[in-house]
């Protein structure tokens, strides 16, 4: 057997006397150790006059301890108990006694072998110390530890303490997370480490002798708004604002630690350093920008404008009130209550964009037209500033209404050209009626009274007549098929211009080629299907008639939403800056083009051909 931890045993009457005067010697034990003896098998056999106050019940001698005591092992078990002691004579552990009141004991227990003079096992003694004062004031104290670890790990702000060697003891997990650190790193880590560089607003180095902490730790003054900026990379800084504050224990006069909180105003700093250079760049646009830039606080209602306000409405600085009603009081009386209404009901209603046109008074008595636009800024949800632009618009409306008056001028010249192409075409039918249809038709009357005079060549008369009334009816025909309108609408665009490119090729010996987009019918309208042929028939004309070409080539086709047609031919050409050559058809073509926001382009040069290209956008 081991050597045990045991009690001996002085002769075999010693279990008796002990049941008779139970342990009630104290010097061995404290006044609260319940002390017990059983046999070997847990039947109480003694106890002395704490065990007997705490455990004691009626008839409880001889019986087994663990039957009539309401025991929980808070280490161990019974189990591990009897091993414990039959291997090594005693066993350690934690146990809760709950008393007949109801009342938990909290015991550090010991179990010791009684052994005799042979060394053998007799009885066992059970010593329990109470520590239930303790275990409650280690609860209180865990639940206050609790407390202050809850308290601290929800502060926004970051927390340490640090001793007076610089290290760092505690750490919160927001002062740990701000640093890009777990709770774990932080403590034990110097505040001079080499890891952290330390610098100032202005970029320079932060001396650690100015450090919060160790300032406070040198002097024991506190450290109030210290703005620290602490490069953890070489790419990433961050930016703190830090309180520190001295601990200095009673009747001593140098700090043993010192608490430091910190704030991350790395979000603050950049805006800060946004709105600087924001407002660098205001300085520097409103330079160079012929646009007039102002700025209004909505609270004040003052302006700062820049100096291109000046420049393009004539006023002095001395003449300039920078109140918003005096500026209300320039624009024009019939523009001034809707631009104010505007610009109040933008800042109103929450809209970020304000804009507007409007006429505006100068310093000589003038208007001018100015563009204005602007920005609403809010903070905490309510607008407190205004930023915008000006732009003189005077010149551009000028334009505008010279070009408004040059359309006007080229939709009545266009209309003009329309009516005079009209009575031109009126007046070539009337000349093709009587220089040609009435002649043949003259001349066929002519055979048929000559007919009646001459009956022996009636027949051969009446034949010539009836050739010349059938030629006659050919010619109204072409000249009817020339005048009405197109059965684009019933067989087609592509039918109808093979059927100009089968007639160019009877009439002439053009080599007429004709490519043709099979998506183009989908997606053209039958109005513009016919303006295409319309455009197709002038310009085929004007190739047979003046331009003594040998090919033509006729192009449709349509990509990306946008219709390109292309008639091509190797003729005579002409120029295009010669507005002589530009006569009522090529009129009548861009007019034509226009009606859908089509653009119609000519290349051509005397003695290389003519390429007429129009495009036009369709759906």
């Amino acid at each position: 057997m081991s050597k045990l931890n045991v009690v001996r045993s002085e002769g075999t009457d010693h279990l008796s006397v002990i049941h008779k005067a139970p342990f009630t010697n104290t010097d061995a034990h404290s006044l609260y150790d319940a002390v017990l003896q059983t046999d070997l098998h847990f039947a109480i056999t003694g106890w002395n006059a704490y065990a007997e106050q705490v455990y004691g019940k009626p008839g409880a001698m001889g019986k087994n301890l663990f039957d009539i005591i309401d025991i929980d092992f808070i280490s161990g078990s019974v189990d591990e108990l009897r091993h414990e002691l039959s291997k090594n004579g005693s066993w350690a552990g934690e146990v809760i006694f709950r008393r007949y009141d109801g009342q938990l004991i909290f015991f550090q227990t010991t179990a010791t072998y009684i052994i005799d003079e042979a060394a053998r096992p007799v009885a066992v003694m059970i010593v329990s110390h109470n520590v239930t004062d303790v275990k409650h004031k280690e609860k209180e104290l865990e639940t206050e530890q609790k407390k202050y670890s809850i308290l601290m790990n929800t502060l926004p702000q970051g927390v340490m303490l640090i001793d007076a060697d610089g290290k760092i003891e505690a750490c919160n997990k927001r002062g740990a997370d701000i640093f890009g650190l777990t709770e774990e790193e932080a403590v034990g880590k110097q505040v001079a480490s080499s890891t952290w560089k330390a610098i100032k607003a202005d970029g320079s180095v932060f001396p650690l002798t100015e450090f919060p902490a160790v300032v406070s730790l040198q002097t024991g003054f506190p450290q109030r708004n210290v703005v620290m900026g602490i490069q953890l990379r070489m790419d990433s800084v961050v930016w703190v604002s830090v309180n520190s504050e001295a601990l200095i224990r009673p009747g001593e006069f140098e700090p043993y630690a010192v608490v430091v909180s910190y704030t991350d105003i790395t979000e603050s700093k950049k805006t800060e350093e946004e709105l600087r250079r924001s407002n660098e760049r205001f300085y520097h646009i409103s330079k160079v920008t012929s646009d007039a830039i102002w700025d209004i606080d909505l609270g004040t209602r003052k302006i700062y404008r820049s100096g291109a306000f000046r420049r393009f409405s004539g006023y002095a600085s001395e003449q300039i009130d920078s109140t918003l009603d005096w500026w209300f009081n320039k624009v024009h009386p019939d523009d001034r209550e809707r631009v104010k209404n505007k610009l109040n009901g933008a800042v109103d209603s929450g809209v970020e964009r304000w804009e507007d046109e409007y006429r505006f008074e100068c310093a000589d008595g003038s208007y001018k037209f100015l563009h204005d636009s602007g920005i609403v800024l809010y903070k905490s949800g309510k607008p407190v500033r205004m930023l915008g632009a000006i732009r003189d618009l005077t010149e551009q409306k000028k334009l505008e209404k010279q070009l408004s008056d040059e359309q006007v001028q080229r939709h009545k010249a266009i209309t003009q050209a329309t009516i005079a192409a009209q009575e031109k075409e009126k007046t070539n039918i009337s000349r093709e009626l009587h220089d040609n249809v009435n002649q043949i038709l003259m001349s066929a009357k002519l055979f048929m009274d000559t007919a009646k005079r001459i009956p022996e060549q009636s027949n051969e008369l009446l034949d010539k007549a009836i050739e010349y009334q059938l030629l006659a009816l050919q010619e109204i025909r072409k000249l009817s098929k020339s005048l009405s309108t197109s059965n684009v609408k019933t067989i087609g665009l592509r039918e109808s211009v093979n059927d100009i490119v089968n007639n160019m090729k009877l009439l002439s010996a053009l080599d007429v080629q004709f490519i043709f987009n099979e998506r183009v019918e989908d997606k053209l309208s039958d109005d513009q299907k016919l303006m295409l042929f319309r455009v197709i028939q002038e310009q085929t004309n004007n190739i047979i008639k003046y331009a003594e070409a040998r090919s033509v080539q006729i192009m449709i086709n349509e990509a990306n939403n946008m219709l390109r047609m292309v008639i091509s031919d190797d003729g005579v050409g002409f120029d295009p800056s010669d507005t002589s050559t530009n006569g009522i058809g090529f009129i009548n073509i861009i007019s034509r083009a226009d009606v859908y926001n089509g653009k119609v382009n000519v290349v051509s040069s005397p003695g290389n051909g003519c390429t007429l290209e129009i495009c036009f956008p369709v759906h």
